[in-house]
């Protein structure tokens, strides 16, 4: 399957929306001068059953680079000698993967075809969201900056929650479904390009329809359990994204940015 090299664009957001997120972050904790600020774009979406088999490959597709690259990463870690060609090329393929995909959900938002697989896939349906990551999952990563515990974030969760988001969240308004995306079926993957992180998730046909038929939110959270977990992102859409079970195929994807202030 072939991935093309091609800048992102976020299509209508501009610096002025970025802009106001810090001023009203830093508002809403009385900051002058914050260091730096985690912002997240989201996705959500469902495909149709037969096109959602090209989606799958290629997510899947991101996990083997990610998975590769990982485990490069730390056989440099432990001082273990690495190809460097195969290192270069390694995170060459984990970053056309994640910028490719990204490039994908784009294109999709503004309406636009994607062909994957040589199959032409759009979405029943795709929204997007733009805020701040939430608190929980940024203290776990300083804790981790600083010596404590390892942090990862494999999974992720869907709702149909209305109630809107904080940066004081732990968890979803009204989870349905939560998945691992490193080991899912479905496929997805969590990697990064740079300083920019990568959360994929593609959820089963068999999820339940939620109540009113659509899900509202995503979520990412460190394990299984929603009683014992660390949530790092919490968004919801103001344009929800219908499900019906067996139907179709519902997802999510958020990537977020290290912004220094």
């Amino acid at each position: 399957m072939s991935i093309n090299m091609e800048q992102v664009q976020l299509l209508g957001i501009t610096n002025a929306d970025i802009q106001e997120i810090f001023e009203r972050s830093i508002k809403e904790f009385n900051v002058i001068n914050p260091g730096f600020m985690f912002l997240d774009v989201s996705y959500l979406y469902t495909f149709h059953l037969d096109e959602f088999q090209e989606v799958r490959k290629f997510n899947l597709l991101g996990r083997y680079y990610a998975q590769k690259l990982k485990k490069l990463n730390n056989m440099l870690r432990r001082k273990k000698k690495v190809d460097p060609i195969q290192y270069e090329i390694a995170k060459a393929d984990n970053s056309k993967y994640c910028l490719e995909w990204h490039r994908s959900l784009e294109r999709w938002l503004d309406d636009r075809n994607v062909i994957l697989g040589g199959q032409v896939i759009r979405p029943i349906k795709i929204s997007r969201s733009l805020d701040r990551v939430v608190n929980e999952g940024l203290e776990m990563l300083a804790d981790c900056i600083t010596g404590g515990d390892t942090a990862t974030f494999e999974y992720r969760s869907i709702g149909d929650s209305t109630g809107g988001v904080s940066p004081a969240d732990t968890i979803l308004g009204n989870e349905i479904d939560r998945i691992n995306v490193n080991t899912t079926p479905e496929g997805g993957s969590m990697s990064r390009d740079g300083t920019t992180i990568y959360s994929v998730g593609n959820h089963s046909k068999t999820v339940e329809t939620p109540n009113n038929g659509q899900f509202t939110e995503c979520g990412i959270e460190s394990t299984d359990d929603p009683s014992t977990d660390d949530m790092l992102d919490h968004s919801e859409f103001e344009d929800p994204v219908p499900h019906i079970q067996f139907a179709d195929a519902p997802g999510s994807t958020t990537i977020i940015y290290m912004c220094a202030s």
